[in-house]
């Protein structure tokens, strides 16, 4: 009886860490003075993942710019490219955006800085 209930919370022990949440995400991204700080409770996913976007400028953060979130997918034998820009929400203290992976393969990310009169990009890709 007593390997049995040992055997049993082995079973219930790896079911629950299997079923725990994915990693954490972050990725930084540098241009000129300024520098962007993305993370996520998970990292890039098909479906709806939740960036929090973080901006500084000269090493201080700054919540007066204008942060647009685009991504592209090339064209593959079959399909046509694809480019969809996600709304970002200004939080005060941090930008946050709902980015809409909708299919495995390889995704750029421009993230779209403007503040004083001036667009600065910042781009990153990955593979799902």
């Amino acid at each position: 009886m007593k390997k049995v209930a040992v055997l049993l919370f082995l079973i219930v022990g790896i079911a629950f860490t299997s079923c725990s949440k994915k990693e954490a995400y972050k990725k930084e991204l540098t241009e000129g003075d300024l520098k962007v700080v993305i993370t996520s409770d998970q990292p890039p996913h098909v479906g709806i993942n939740q960036w929090k976007i973080v901006v500084y400028k000269d090493g201080k953060q700054i919540n007066d710019a204008t942060v647009r979130v685009n991504g592209y997918m090339p064209p593959m034998p079959g399909m046509p490219e694809m480019s969809f820009d996600y709304p970002v929400e200004n939080k005060g203290g941090y930008y946050l955006s709902q980015v809409n992976l909708s299919m495995g393969g390889t995704w750029q990310i421009t993230i779209f800085v403007e503040k004083d009169g001036k667009t600065t990009q910042l781009k990153f890709g990955f593979n799902l």
